[in-house]
C-alpha cells in the first residue's frame, strides 16, 4: 500500500539524574563530594534511506521515545547515554511542525538526518556544588525532560521526469514499455490510484527515474479527483511527458487542445512555476487511428495549434514502440540540463533548521486572595521554572541554593514587585512552595 502523508509523535528520552555520594576511602578522611552526573536522554533522529518507499509503516506506528539517560553513581562515574532512536524515511519526504505548519526538513540525500526531538540533558552530581564555604552539598540535580513534538510527514517522490495527462491518455502503457514498473492497465478512467516510478536505462550510463502520476483531471488543484493528493509528487520532477489519446479527438469527445489546455490549468493553479517547467507533448495510441485523410487532417490540426504554443511534438506507440525512441533521446537531453542545474545549487551551503530551546517568558498572576492577607499565585516561564524542576524541593540545601540563584538573577525583585508577600503560595505548574525573604 502506497502512504504519503502520516503524523508521528516522538520524544526525546529524560536525562539520567545527578546523584549525591561522597568518598569513602581509608586514610582519606572527610573525602568530598563525589556524586556522578546523568546520561543524556536519547535523540529521536528520522533519517533518509533509500530503500524505504511509503510511509506505511509510520501511518501505524505514531509514537517514538528515546531511551531515558542512567543515573549518574559515585565515584564521580556518569550515568550511560540513553540509546537514539533511528526512524528511517524514504526519500522526498519533508518534515513538518504539526502544530504550526512549519517546514522543519527536507530529506533528500540518502543519509540525511534531523533530529525530531532532542533528549534531555543529565543532572549534575553533588560534586559540581562543592565551594569554598559548600565543603558537603548533600543535593543534586535532576535530568530534563526530553523534547515533545507532534511531527507531519509528507513524501513527495524523487524522479527525473513526470508523465501527465488525463486518465486513459496511456501513462501506465508507456510507464511500463520504457521501464520494468507493472502497473494495472486497464481501458477505464482512474485505473491507476497510486503514483509508480520506474527507471529508463538507454545504455550503461544513460538512465533516469519516470514517475506516473494518477489523477489529474480539471479542477484537480481544487481537489478533484485524486489532484490534492499526487499533484505534489510533480513538483519534483524538473521534466514534463503530456500524453494526449490522439484517439480521443476522432471519436468525437472534447479536442486535444482543451485536454492539453486543462491539464496545463491545473498545474498552473497548483504551483504557477509548474507551467514553466519542459514539456514535452506525446500523441499516444497512433496504432489506433485510422490511416485516411481524415484521421490525418484531425491530427494535422492538433498538432499545428500545439506547435503554435511551442511545444515539441511526439507521435508515438507505447503498445508497438513507434516513435518511443526519439522521444526518449530528447528527454535525456532535458533531464541532463535539469541535473547539471541541480548540481550547482546542491554546491551552495546547506540550510538547517535548528530547533531552539529558551525559556518561556516569566509571568505570574494572582490566582485567589484570602481573608488573612495571604494569596495564591500562578507562575510559569523563565528560570523560575526551569530551576524548580530541577532541584528535589523535599531538600533544604537544594532550596537555599535555588534561592540563592532567583535572588542572583533578579527573580526574588519580580516576585515582589508583582505584589508577592512572605506567607503566599506560588503554583508552578505541579509544583507549589511558600514564598519566604
Amino acid at each position: 500500500m502506497f502512504i504519503d502523508e502520516a503524523v508521528i509523535e516522538v520524544k526525546g528520552g529524560g536525562g539520567g539524574d545527578g546523584i549525591v555520594a561522597f568518598r569513602r576511602e581509608k586514610y582519606v578522611p572527610q573525602g568530598g563530594p563525589s556524586g556522578g552526573d546523568g546520561g543524556n536522554g536519547g535523540n529521536v533522529i528520522l533519517q533518509a534511506d533509500p530503500h524505504r518507499k511509503t510511509l506505511l509503516e509510520l501511518s501505524r506506528h505514531r509514537h517514538h521515545k528515546g531511551g531515558r539517560g542512567l543515573h549518574g553513581q559515585g565515584s564521580r562515574c556518569k550515568g550511560a547515554d540513553g540509546a537514539d532512536v533511528v526512524i528511517p524515511l524514504p526519500l522526498g519526504t519533508q518534515i513538518f511542525d504539526d502544530e504550526t505548519g512549519q517546514l522543519l526538513a527536507d530529506l533528500l540525500q540518502p543519509g540525511q538526518t534531523y533530529i525530531g526531538a532532542h533528549g534531555g540533558g543529565g543532572g549534575r552530581g553533588n560534586v559540581h556544588f562543592s565551594s569554598s564555604v559548600r565543603h558537603a552539598p548533600r543535593f543534586a540535580e535532576k535530568g530534563i525532560p526530553g523534547e515533545e513534538h507532534r511531527l507531519k510527514l509528507s513524501l513527495k517522490l524523487l524522479a527525473d521526469v513526470a508523465l501527465i495527462g488525463l486518465p486513459n491518455a496511456g501513462k501506465s502503457t508507456l510507464i511500463s514499455a520504457i521501464s520494468a514498473a507493472k502497473p494495472k492497465i486497464a481501458d477505464y478512467p482512474f485505473t491507476t490510484l497510486i503514483p509508480n516510478l520506474g527507471v529508463v536505462s538507454l545504455d550503461e550510463s544513460r538512465q533516469f527515474i519516470v514517475a506516473d502520476i494518477p489523477g489529474l483531471i480539471r479542477g484537480a488543484s481544487a481537489g478533484a479527483g485524486l489532484g490534492h493528493q499526487f499533484l505534489k509528487h510533480i513538483e519534483r520532477a524538473p521534466v514534463f511527458i503530456h500524453l494526449l489519446d490522439a484517439g480521443q479527438y476522432l471519436e468525437g469527445s472534447q479536442s486535444l487542445w482543451r485536454h492539453y489546455a486543462s491539464i496545463n490549468r491545473e498545474l498552473k493553479l497548483w504551483n504557477e512555476e509548474l507551467a514553466e517547467r519542459p514539456q514535452l507533448v506525446a500523441l499516444t495510441k497512433m496504432d489506433t487511428l485510422p490511416g485516411n485523410e481524415d484521421a490525418e487532417r484531425a491530427t494535422d490540426k492538433v498538432i499545428e495549434k500545439l506547435l503554435a504554443r511551442g511545444c515539441e511534438i511526439f507521435e508515438i506507440s507505447a503498445a508497438t514502440g513507434e516513435g518511443v525512441s526519439p522521444l526518449l533521446e530528447r528527454v535525456w537531453q532535458l533531464v541532463e540540463t535539469a541535473r547539471a542545474e541541480r548540481e550547482e545549487m546542491d554546491q551552495l551551503p546547506p540550510v538547517q533548521v535548528t530547533r531552539v530551546q529558551v525559556d518561556k517568558p516569566f509571568s505570574i498572576k494572582e490566582s485567589a486572595r484570602f481573608a488573612d492577607g495571604l494569596s495564591e499565585w500562578e507562575a510559569e516561564g523563565g528560570m523560575l521554572e526551569r530551576l524548580l524542576t530541577r532541584f528535589d524541593l523535599e531538600n533544604h540545601e537544594a532550596v537555599l541554593h535555588v534561592h540563592r540563584l532567583l535572588e542572583r538573577h533578579g527573580v526574588i525583585e519580580q516576585l515582589k514587585a508583582a505584589g508577592v508577600n512572605p506567607g503566599d503560595t506560588i503554583h508552578v505548574g505541579t509544583m507549589s512552595f511558600e514564598f519566604e525573604e
